[in-house]
């Protein structure tokens, strides 16, 4: 098996590490729990109540406590170093922001300006690095660039409005305000704006957005007539500056047009790169899509909560034994509660792309695994507990690790069967069992599960041997013998007679008892027209030792039995006793 992808295969585009929600590269990547990865402010700002790719409902917890898929991230980097360095500034300096470190915040934004001078977000970011530095003439000059190359984006004149407030030129901030409802009607923090300065200087204030910016021409026409236009003409001494507040709605409509530029950019970047003769995805190698449990390549490969990908029955595996990611620890309770086990559609897609072969070899090692799972002759699975009987209901509540893996591999593989036996010391488990099958899986937050299962067929055991903390043995599947002519009436009339004892019994009972037998193993069976019709015999014979409780030892004798006849004595003797 080769280390490197195949780079026979067609060239790829940068298209594949778009996101789907702003088009850009991804930045800071995330997965969510429907399997597709987003850029994390996409989540937080932009991203609808449902994912825009599979419609499905996207929960709280996707978008708190989700963190950046650390593989995805790994392959940003290698394919796109510099974009990649350039979203670790952007994120660094967002970072500084928010915490109100603008002299850091203007170093960064400074050093990442050398690197990408034309980019918007940087030079976004470094005006807002001025404001809180006071340094409005600064501030000003980065806002007139970004205006001038978007001269339809109505929150970056807000924006100098805000500052020549600060400044204290009305007029000035009019000018910007009047542009604002100039360009969206609808733009309510401007209109609030011009409101409040007219109110200011007692002027009247019309109920109607053509009434403000009449109003607005009339009180500026003097600053018209200079063509005073610009907002950087001179430094002027200003007050400080505590917060220059954006709307919600602005601040939307400024991240939304921020990503539409940058999706204009990045598909220019993806349109020249496509032209190469080499893919930036040809950098990848296998080791890059490695599962860290099993160090294979990646099998559906399901991402947690906390960024970590795993091939999807690896995870499950180690959640059955403990809650926590297996690599940084973080509890996986809400994770595991929600059981979203959905693959990470953009790593499969990678994986597709670049090693066809090697993942067709991986799905080939998986479906034998599950062919050899699904054989209910050789290696089937065995729970240790107690007795099981054909046709009788036996709910289980499973809680250990190994049994947890058992149902859930008895569940994917469809024969929904495994083997139940009573233990025997020295041996592991009896040399005789019964089949159950399993009717239903409730599976609990916490991993735990209550199966509903129903006894079918008795095994004798001819091999023992273990597979994953589990028993597993090799059987042959038993049968009553059927007789005929005078051995079958001699057989009915005991088959009648030790009925007509059980029937006896059960009546003697008194009716709190006979009402809790029922409750848990049900109402004794009638007899059958022909007794010998199921290769197990009658029902109400395994009802009978299902509510009798015998020694283990004794019940696994009886069990064994492939004569009727005898069977019938072991019960009309046990009757005696009762």
């Amino acid at each position: 098996m080769h280390n490197c992808c195949n780079l026979s295969c067609p060239v790829m585009k940068m298209e594949l590490l778009l996101c789907p929600s702003c088009q850009c590269l991804l930045s800071e990547s995330v997965t969510v729990s429907c399997g597709h990865s987003f850029c994390k402010r996409c989540l937080g700002k932009t991203l609808p109540p449902q994912c825009p790719v599979c419609k499905e409902r996207l929960k709280l917890w996707d978008v708190k406590s989700v963190r950046n898929n650390v593989v995805l991230f790994a392959v940003m980097e290698k394919c796109c170093p510099e974009e990649t360095k350039l979203q670790k500034i952007k994120c660094n300096l967002r970072e500084r922001l928010q915490n109100r470190e603008f002299k850091q915040a203007l170093q960064i934004a400074n050093e990442g300006m050398q690197l990408a001078p034309h980019d918007f977000r940087l030079r976004s970011s470094r005006a807002e690095a001025y404001l809180g530095l006071q340094q409005f003439n600064e501030a000003l000059e980065d806002f007139e660039a970004m205006c001038q190359t978007r001269p339809l984006w109505t929150e970056g004149f807000f924006r100098k409005g805000k500052i020549f407030m600060e400044m204290g030129r009305n007029t000035d901030a009019l000018l910007q305000y009047h542009r604002c409802l100039t360009l969206d009607p609808e733009f309510t923090a401007a209109r609030e704006e011009i409101q409040k300065i007219l109110q200011r200087h007692a002027l009247p204030l019309p109920d109607t957005v053509e009434g403000l910016l009449s109003a607005v021409s009339v009180y500026t026409t003097p600053m018209k007539r200079d063509n005073i236009q610009h907002s950087s003409a001179n430094k002027v001494d200003c007050q400080p500056v505590s917060s220059l507040p954006v709307s919600e709605e602005t601040q939307g409509q400024q991240i939304q047009e921020e990503m539409e530029q940058e999706a204009a950019d990045t598909k220019d970047k993806a349109g020249g790169s496509s032209q190469q003769q080499d893919s930036p995805l040809n950098v990848l190698s296998m080791s890059d899509f490695e599962c860290p449990l099993c160090i294979r390549l990646f099998f559906q490969p399901v991402t947690t909560p906390c960024g970590h990908t795993f091939c999807k029955n690896c995870l499950e595996r180690s959640l059955d034994h403990n809650l926590r990611c297996p690599l940084c620890k973080q509890n996986l309770h809400e994770f595991l509660k929600n059981r979203k086990y959905n693959r990470t559609f953009l790593l499969e897609e990678i994986m597709s792309k670049l090693f066809p072969i090697q993942l067709e070899e991986r799905k080939q090692v998986h479906d034998s695994e599950m062919a050899e799972l699904s054989n209910l002759t050789k290696d089937i699975p065995i729970f240790v507990c107690t007795m099981a009987y054909p046709g009788m209901p036996f709910p289980l509540h499973v809680f250990e690790p190994r049994y947890r893996l058992m149902m859930r591999r008895c569940m994917e593989t469809g024969t929904k069967k495994f083997g139940m036996c009573t233990y025997e010391h020295g041996k592991g488990f009896a040399d005789y069992g019964c089949m159950l099958e399993i009717l239903g899986l409730d599976v609990l937050p916490d991993g735990r599960s209550y199966v509903d299962c129903i006894g079918r067929s008795r095994f004798r055991v001819l091999k023992r041997s273990h597979r994953d903390g589990y028993h597993t043995a090799d059987i042959e599947y038993l049968e009553d013998q059927k007789v005929e002519g005078a051995d079958l009436e001699v057989l009915k009339c005991l088959h009648d007679s030790v009925f007509q004892q059980a029937h006896d019994w059960f009546h003697r009972l008194t009716g709190r008892i006979q009402g809790q037998i029922s409750m848990q193993h049900g109402l004794m069976p009638d007899t059958e027209e022909d007794i010998q019709a199921s290769p197990d015999g009658p029902a109400w014979c395994w009802w009978l030792l299902s509510v009798l409780q015998l020694d283990p030892a004794y019940q696994t004798t009886v069990l064994s039995l492939t004569l009727l006849q005898d069977r019938l004595g072991h019960l009309r003797n046990v009757l005696e006793f009762f």
